[in-house]
């Protein structure tokens, strides 16, 4: 074992957890019980770098278990003798947090576990060195093994950090939570009864992926489809009643969640299936928006010939609204590509940046500050009659945003192996071999920002319903960098993927909101991790998977070797 291999990785690992302690994370995350009375947050924030640290080492190294400990020796050794250092410094009367705010006597206090410094110093190294040693020894499992192991202890971590969730939804459900939750952590017994469970549960599933694959190869075509139609509606249906099990609170998370979704739906349209990288997508988030507090709200400067406004004569509501919204979308969208036609990769993504900077600039403006309200933005925008919907409640506005979720998933469903679908991705390829296959490059990318803007000023008009006022502080950049961040996790050109990025991304920091001063710095890791581990997202689109990896496979085997003797 070459012990110089693990230094750098070690010393990696042990400088992004003096960073995380340094900006105030560890101490921050460790008020959150994991297992309560036994480890905080902020502990594991720091046993998952190392054991990050030490895996993707390991597995690289022709002896894994003792690089992984030696990775973890060398992380754990750092982050001792930087907190001996604070200490000593301390102990002398030198004050640290003029430089170093985050420095405190409780975040040491976590760092050496409760113990005395040069002892808790000690315990720090060997739990990193024995992390570091687990760690490494996975990649001499088995593959079932390891994915076990690893689904169990994030269904676990899950599990913990839900508390807040699962303890309301259990109460809803008339289930005992006393034997599963304490003080906002995991009973030991919840803790070994999850972790059996979900290793039992992902043991079992990967232990039969052949026989499901066999299965699946010999089904009839009639019954894998039944098949699918049936998991699919199961699945809506659980989507249904999940406002009613987990509550208003919940209910309005979710409510956000599916926004996201809309606005993912919209941008795969124009990233993942036409390949047209835009940055300006909140453009058509604010167009949705404003244009349905002109329509509905009394303050609009929409008036009849006596003076009222249409939602005070009765002539509009957001119900009447809705397909004119969408139609003045899709006109801006076509607008906006038009100009940009010609721009492919990075000039087009700077392009539709500048468009999406010169929509918020034109909302702020004194100029048009008589029709958009400009600073002060446009308010008592209604929800809609509610005989049907009331959009103010949580659980209803998630009703609305789900189905018109499901239209915008099945159009784009159906949208991938059309004819439009294919022209797409003929030019997401090559745009100059599509154009030269007789296929309209003009029409298609026009017609590729005309269906995304329609899709995402739904997302618009629901946020104008939901808020009741909008302002243009609400559509900054960072809306279009969310939205991109969502596609981009879950799989870009992926229907599934986008749900599932929309409910990490934005479901899990909504539901977190007192770690909510570090969301873009966990927003940034989440992409590198996901860009360098797995580029095609968490879900992906199975033509995209086989791209990406198109070069994974071995190479093949030299038949003109002669055979030994």
């Amino acid at each position: 074992m070459n012990l110089r291999q693990s230094l750098k990785p070690g010393a990696i690992g042990g400088i992004v957890v003096v960073y995380l302690s340094a900006i105030g994370m560890v101490e921050r995350f460790q008020d959150r019980n994991v297992i309560t009375g036994v480890v905080g947050l902020g502990v594991v924030l720091v046993f998952t770098t190392y054991a990050i640290t030490s895996y993707t080492t390991a597995r690289k190294s022709d002896q894994p278990l003792w690089t992984g400990a030696s990775v973890g020796f060398f992380a754990g050794l750092l982050v001792a003798l930087t907190t001996l250092g604070f200490e000593g410094l301390i102990n002398a009367g030198i004050d640290v947090r003029g430089m170093f705010v985050s420095i405190t006597p409780g975040l040491l206090e976590t760092l050496e576990f409760g113990l005395n410094p040069a002892v808790g110093a000690l315990a720090m190294v060997l739990a990193a060195t024995i992390i570091g040693a687990a760690a490494g020894a996975l990649p001499t499992l088995g593959d079932d093994l390891r994915s076990a192991i690893v689904y169990a202890v994030g269904v676990t971590l899950l599990m913990s950090l839900g508390e807040p969730i699962l303890r309301v939804t259990l109460g809803n459900l008339n289930l005992p939570t006393a034997w599963l939750y304490e003080l906002g952590g995991l009973t030991i017994p919840g803790l070994i009864l999850i972790l059996a469970a979900a290793f039992g549960a992902r043991w079992w599933w990967m232990s039969r992926a052949d026989l499901r694959s066999e299965a699946k190869a010999h089904m009839p075509e009639g019954t894998r489809r039944t098949w699918s139609r049936t998991s699919l509606f199961l699945a809506i249906m659980a989507l249904a009643a999940l406002p009613w099990i987990v509550g208003p609170f919940v209910s309005d998370v979710l409510g956000t969640v599916g926004l996201y979704v809309l606005l993912g739906l919209g941008l795969n349209i124009v990233v993942g299936y036409a390949g047209l990288l835009d940055l300006g997508y909140v453009a058509f988030f604010a167009v949705g928006a404003y244009a349905a507090a002109i329509f509905t709200s009394p303050a609009s400067f929409l008036v009849t010939e006596e003076g009222q406004t249409f939602a005070e004569a009765g002539f509009t509501n957001l119900w009447i609204a809705l397909p004119f919204v969408v139609i003045i979308a899709v006109i801006i969208g076509a607008a906006i590509g038009a100009p940009v036609l010609r721009l492919r990769g990075d000039y087009l993504a700077i392009v539709t940046l500048g468009f999406g900077e010169i929509i918020r600039t034109l909302v702020l403006s004194d100029w048009l500050a008589p029709y958009l309200g400009g600073a002060q933005g446009l308010t008592r925008v209604p929800a809609a009659p509610p005989e049907l919907f009331d959009l103010r409640n949580p659980q209803h506005i998630y009703y609305v945003i789900l189905i018109f979720g499901l239209v915008a998933a099945y159009i784009s469903y159906r949208l991938v192996d059309s004819r439009i679908g294919r022209a797409w991705a003929a030019m997401r390829e090559d745009e100059d071999v599509a154009e030269a296959m007789g296929i309209s490059v003009v029409r298609y990318k026009l017609l590729a920002f005309a269906m995304g803007a329609g899709v995402g000023s739904l997302g618009g008009v629901f946020f104008a319903a939901k808020i009741g006022s909008i302002f243009p502080n609400s559509f900054g950049l960072q809306v279009s960098i969310n939205v991109l961040a969502v596609i981009i996790l879950g799989g870009i050109g992926s229907i599934p993927g986008v749900i599932v990025g929309a409910a990490a991304l934005v479901g899990l920091p909504e539901l977190l909101r007192e770690f909510g001063e570090f969301r873009l710095l966990i927003y940034g890791a989440i992409l590198i991790a996901i860009m360098i581990f797995r580029p095609e997202g968490l879900l992906p689109n199975k033509r995209r998977q086989r791209e990406l990896h198109e070069g994974d496979a071995p190479p093949p085997l030299d038949l003109t070797e002669e055979a030994p003797a």
